[in-house]
């Protein structure tokens, strides 16, 4: 064991670097998503061996989003479909605070990541969903299709294609999520009703199934991808190779005989 301040001493990943330099990440990249303030500040501090107690908290206050999991490269993951149930000011609020600390928090531990545009929502409005995919050249990076909480289509259509027909149906998907004055769906509710429940979860069916093209897409592109690249983590070695090394070599450990 390395103690308990492994950050102190290992990387996020030991193919961080590698992965990192051979994605042509830009330094412009790096540096719009790793500024002040910074959010990641205190993270790498060691804990106090001595104490007795040690505080722990869920990480998503740091940022909502579990992207840690799976950025780790060793995974070789090409296609993050991510849901954000994160609280927003408003319905018509931008959807993107989480994803642009993912972002950030990708390039401080040299991790490639894509891009992520917050003006897509000044061009394209809210969607149900926003994909951001690696620019041309860029190895190793996966694409991230970004589902929002958000009541668009389903007000008027029940299935992707078909309308909403009855004035019990309009009704019942006629609701705000965070524009709503009972918050109903509020971070602190500890508590849903079984409308509550069903209308969410509805919700997020339909607007998972009205972008099924998008993901099937996106997948397509990730198999083709994986076709025409080898793994990202593969590493080589020879047989000559293993054996050159010196800490393999019986004559070094052996002790000399008198």
């Amino acid at each position: 064991m390395l103690g308990l301040n492994l950050n102190t001493n290992m990387p996020f990943s030991t193919f961080g670097d590698f992965m990192y330099q051979n994605s042509c990440a830009s330094v412009e990249d790096e540096v719009d998503a790793v500024t002040d303030p910074d959010e990641f500040a205190d993270i790498y501090e060691p804990l106090d061996v001595k104490s007795k107690k040690i505080h722990i908290v869920d990480s998503g206050l740091t940022y909502n989003l579990p992207y840690p999991l799976i950025l780790r490269p060793q995974r070789g993951v090409d296609l993050i479909i991510s849901f954000d149930f994160s609280a927003r000011p408003s319905d018509s609020s931008p959807p993107f605070k989480e994803l642009l600390l993912a972002e950030k928090w990708a390039r401080m531990n040299k991790l490639p990541f894509p891009k992520i545009d917050p003006k897509v929502f000044d061009r394209e409005g809210l969607k149900e969903c926003y994909v951001f995919k690696p620019k041309k050249g860029e190895r190793n990076c996966p694409t991230v299709i970004h589902f929002v909480l958000v009541n668009i289509n389903f007000r008027t259509f029940k299935a992707p294609g078909v309308p909403r027909e009855t004035e019990k149906e309009k009704e019942m998907a006629d609701f705000d999520i965070f524009d709503d004055p009972e918050t109903p769906y509020s971070t602190f509710n500890f508590q849903y009703s079984n409308q509550a429940f069903t209308q969410l979860h509805d919700l997020m069916e339909f607007n998972t199934l009205n972008n099924i093209e998008v993901i099937k897409e996106a997948i397509k592109e990730s198999i083709v991808y994986r076709k025409e690249n080898p793994s990202r983590c593969s590493v080589s070695l020879s047989l000559n190779e293993i054996q050159n090394k010196m800490f393999l070599k019986r004559e070094t450990r052996e002790k000399p005989r008198k």
